[in-house]
This record gives structure tokens, sequence and C-alpha cells, in this order.
């Protein structure tokens, strides 16, 4: 029962390849069975792809391409029959023409600024002038060829337009946590939730993320995912814009809080590095990397183009957003209850985490008035949705509980409440 559950549920570029294979079928029946279905299929096969813009540039590519080869096939074989006519018929000549012609093929797609159709060029050229050579009427073959082309590409650009009938809710926001919500147990966002997702955000959908994650680790857990909307990072301690790559919003500590937490920090013992925002510029300082588990982090994350690692014991409390803290579990659970038991300890929020360094654990502590809901309102203030949905694996804390990522069930759960199947979303039936 384990594995069935880990077998993938085909996806829609699947069943439209199907549907699309069909209906050249049916074309190729209607025109009484003129032509060959195998190169509409091949065609169709080809362009039909995750995203409608990505059809069309694929069947550009191979209607190009099919005139391409298919003039330079038709010149050949003119070209052949001539010689016939002067007596020159040697077999082996047609063979030397067929790679000479082959290299003009794939010349001319460079002199016309095409040279991403070579391939479909050479294809179309060598399929007419080798398989099709002793054909009665070579010339009728390219133009079906052609032809055939032409219909799979259709075909593919309007399987792929053609949706269900949908309302969108486009004044609706809709905010997910990462982790077990979005990922997999493997931290990957699957190709299917991928691909539908950046399709929800083409066609409007306001989505974003509520993460404990900088918006470094943001971008390496969800690459190629469009996010339009700005993201909550650090458990709310910043609201960041993709796209403008800006820190819309933050929660430094005081520097006077900065200092006492540096100061307990060190008192304890315990090595940290301290994360703020300097000139829209995520800064990790640190004094020393006194335990593996800080010196692998360290090593992961230093080469990323989003954080800059700062080794000094300056300004280590300025600007302070959260300290992250790596010690052995059993010891950093036993500072962690001491934090707690301090008399100011309510002027902070403290999370005590598993970490991905085996024996390690996590602490960060952030101002006491970090959290997700709080920046959630401060988003919500900018954009002014008509409604909210949260996403996420905490029972109680959120609109919609995602117990497991597996099956993409974040984001079907996404698309089911963003773009129910309704009549009255006819106009939305085909994609531009």
């Amino acid at each position: 029962m384990e594995r069935l559950k880990k077998i993938p549920i085909p996806g829609q570029r699947i069943l439209r390849s199907m549907i699309a294979v069909w209906l050249c079928m049916l074309v190729y029946v209607l025109r009484g069975r003129q032509g060959e279905p195998l190169y509409a299929a091949l065609a169709v096969l080809q362009c039909i792809q995750p995203y409608t813009k990505s059809t069309r540039a694929v069947g550009r590519k191979r209607i190009i391409g099919t005139f391409i080869g298919a003039f330079w096939g038709l010149a050949l074989l003119l070209f052949e029959v001539w010689l016939n006519s002067r007596g020159h018929n040697e077999p082996w000549l047609h063979l030397v023409l067929i790679g000479a012609f082959t290299g003009i093929v794939l010349y001319s797609t460079v002199l016309l600024k095409v040279s991403e159709t070579a391939y479909f060029s050479a294809s179309v050229f060598l399929v007419i002038t080798i398989k099709h050579f002793d054909d009665v009427s070579p010339y009728l073959y390219a133009f079906n060829r052609t032809l055939d082309t032409i219909i799979g590409v259709a075909v593919a650009e309007i399987v792929n337009r053609v949706h269900l009938p949908r309302l969108r809710r486009t004044d609706t926001l809709f905010v997910s946590a990462i982790g077990d919500t979005i990922l997999g147990a493997d931290r990957q966002l699957t190709p299917y939730s991928k691909v539908e997702l950046n399709r929800l955000l083409a066609d409007g959908a306001q989505f974003t993320l509520a993460t404990s994650e900088t918006q470094a680790t943001v971008r390496e857990l969800l690459p190629g995912v469009e996010l339009n909307l700005p993201v909550i990072t650090m458990d709310g301690a910043a609201l960041y814009d993709m796209k403008t790559m800006e820190y819309l919003e933050t929660v430094p500590m005081s520097e006077e809080k900065g200092r006492r937490l540096k100061a307990w920090a060190h008192e304890a013992g315990l090595p940290f590095f301290s994360n703020s925002v300097d000139k829209n510029l995520l800064v990790i300082r640190f004094e020393a990397l006194p335990n593996p588990a800080m010196q692998q982090l360290f090593e992961q994350k230093r080469k990323s183009p989003y954080r800059n690692y700062i080794h000094s014991s300056l300004d280590l409390d300025r600007g302070l957003l959260y300290l992250l803290i790596l010690e052995k579990t059993e010891l950093l659970e036993e500072k962690y209850r001491d934090f707690l038991a301090l008399p100011w300890a309510g002027d902070y929020r403290a999370v005590l985490s598993a970490s991905p360094f085996a024996g390690y654990s996590a602490l960060k502590i952030y101002d006491a008035a970090v959290s997700r809901r709080a920046m959630l309102e401060k988003l919500q203030a900018r954009l002014k949705p008509a409604d909210t949905v949260t996403f996420g694996s905490v029972p109680g804390q959120y609109d919609v509980v995602i117990e497991s990522a597996d099956r993409n069930r974040m984001v079907r759960e996404l698309k089911r409440r963003f773009e129910p199947v309704d009549l009255r979303g006819w106009r939305n039936m085909f994609h531009s």
C-alpha cells in the first residue's frame, strides 16, 4: 500500500498528449487517410509543453524547420532530376549530394537567424531525400509532410489552450507555508507543482509564502517559481519582494534588546549567527565557528549571492532581526529552558527546533513583536484582498491544513479554491 502511494498520478501533459494524438488520428481519417499521421503525432508530442508560451515557441520552430527542410529536399530532388536527364544517375552520387545538402540546410538556418530550428530542418530534409526518394511523387510527399506537421502543431496549440470553464478568485490572497506543506520529504518541489503553480500565478492567483526561512533559502527551495507578491520570511521578521529584491518591511530589535541578547549568549557560552538587513542586503555576522554544525552551515550557504557573511565581533546587535544558535541538542534544550526563565524573556520570541545536522538543534530568537500573523496583516494592508486563505501543516493555525505534501496536495487545493469549475467561467476556457 505504501508503494502505491508513491506512484505518481499522471499529469495533465500526459492526458493532453493522449487527446492530441487521438485528434491527429481523427483528422487523418477525415482527410480520407491522406498523408502520414505519424508526423502530425510527433509534432504534437514535441509541442505539448507545460506552459502555453512554450507550446507556441516549439510549434514555431517545428513549422519553420519543416518548411526549410522541405524546401531543400525538393531542391535536391529537382537537381537530381536534372542530372538524370543528362545521364548522371550513379547511386553513389545521390549519397554524396545528401551529405552536401545537409550542410546547406544547416547553414541556411544560420543565415536566416533561426539556428534553433536546425534539427527539425535537417530531419525533414533527410526523411524526404532518403526514405522517400524513390516515391512516385516525392513532391507530393514533401507537401503532405509539411501539412502533417502544421496539423500537429495546430492540434497541440488547441489542446494546450483549451481548459474547463473556471471562475478565478483573483481578489483572494492565498498564503502557504513551505516545509511539509508544499515541499516533499526530499525538500523538493515536484515538477507538477512547479508547472501548475506558475500557471496559476500567470492566471492571476494572488499567492505568496510565509516561512521561517530567509529569502535566500526560498530562492533555493523554489527555483523557477515566478512569485509575484512579497514573501513573508524569517518567521515574520521581514517582508521581501522577490522581483525588486527589496525588503519592504522588517521588525528589528532595539539596540538595547540586541546588546542584552548578545550578552546572554556570551555568558551562556553559546556561539551564534546574527541576522540583519543592511541596505536591502541580508547580512549574517559571526564571531567564530566552534562546532561542526556551524561550520557545515557556513560552508553550505556562504557561496549564495543572496547572503553576506561577515566574520566580525562588531555590530552583532545592530538592526538584529534574529539570533541563530546551533548547539548540541541536550545542551541547547537546557539553555533554552534557562532563557525562558529569565525575567526579560518576554521581550523576545524564542523558537527551538530540530536542525539538519545530526545531534544538533537550532534556536532562533526574535523580537517579541515578530510573528507571521502580524506581518500578514501588513501585507493585507498593502494588497487589500477581499479574502485571505492560509495553508499549513499545523492544525488550528491555518485555514487549510495540509497533513502531507505528497501527491501535490497543496497546489491541487490551491487550484480548487482559486479556479473552481463553473460554467460561468466560460471566458477562461481558452488561454492566451
